[in-house]
């Protein structure tokens, strides 16, 4: 049974020389041209060239944040308004297109909540955030290269409305029944002798 141990990186320089020798796998294609390239007052771990001529550059960190994904935008940027320096800065490389955009990657062991919500403010003008990890096991190093997800999560469903509870019908009120007291009932029954008499009498 293979068993894969991770092994933690704990320095982006490390981590960017991981991801040095893995390129292809992070893009097919992908040709590294110059390590710690500088792009205005921002440098990035390493400058690329993709299969569609493209300038690529990628900024590696452990554990990324809002910073680095501005400084991914901000390098992307530059570069991308002196389109003409292309020639002059990677001399070996004459085909790149200075009439495409830059790319720009973010590679990271783990993205912040602030990075991932910064990424999605951001859709297709931020740059593209990958996941690496390393593993060792008893053949030597694995990497684990793993495009990030930043859709924002679905909403949570409304709590269903409370059904409306009928009133309860009212039940009518109980007739009042007249409470007698001792001394009316005599005095209804004094009444009643003395109609009786007196009826007596006309007999």
């Amino acid at each position: 049974m293979r068993v894969l141990g991770l092994r933690p990186v704990t320095d982006p320089a490390e981590l960017a020389t991981v991801v040095a020798e893995c390129l292809p796998h992070l893009d097919p294609g992908l040709r590294l041209l110059e390590r710690a390239a500088n792009a205005g007052e921002v440098t990035v771990d390493l400058a690329c060239v993709d299969g569609a001529r493209r300038l690529v550059l990628i900024l590696c960190d452990i554990v990324a944040g809002p910073d680095a994904v501005l400084r991914a935008v901000e390098g992307a940027a530059w570069w991308g308004e002196h389109p003409e320096r292309l020639s002059r800065v990677f001399p070996a490389v004459a085909a790149l297109d200075a009439g495409a955009p830059p790319r720009a990657l973010l590679v990271a062991c783990r993205f912040g909540d602030r990075a991932l919500r910064l990424l999605r403010a951001l859709g297709p003008r931020g740059p593209e955030p990958v996941e690496c990890r390393v593993f060792t096991d008893e053949t030597g190093t694995i990497v684990s290269l793993e495009r990030v997800d930043v859709a924002a999560p679905e909403p949570a469903a409304p709590p269903a409305a409370a059904r409306p509870v009928a009133p309860a019908p009212e039940t009518p009120a109980p007739a009042a029944v007249p409470v007698k007291t001792p001394a009316a009932s005599a005095s209804a029954l004094i009444e009643r002798l003395e109609r009786l008499r007196f009826s007596e009498a006309f007999r």
